[in-house]
């Protein structure tokens, strides 16, 4: 079995070989591990009262950034 270099993939390629290979869990591990460092996952505390304001302002923001970016 020939191990993939996670690193050297963006982390679009990454995720894209995640889903061809479901049963690698370091690959997803990894591919989690990316995207929390990258902003790209949005987590909420369902405790907090203001979640789903917190949460509409974050995707506004990923939104904002995402459009800049392009």
């Amino acid at each position: 079995m020939t191990l993939a270099n996670y690193d050297s993939m963006s982390l679009d390629e990454l995720r894209q070989y995640v889903l061809a290979h479901r049963d690698d869990t370091d690959a997803f591990h990894a591919y989690i591990d990316r995207s929390k460092s990258s902003g790209r996952m949005i987590t909420i505390d369902p405790s907090d009262p203001k979640w789903e304001e917190n949460l509409e302002q974050r995707i506004r923001q990923a939104t904002s950034d995402e459009s800049e970016s392009n």
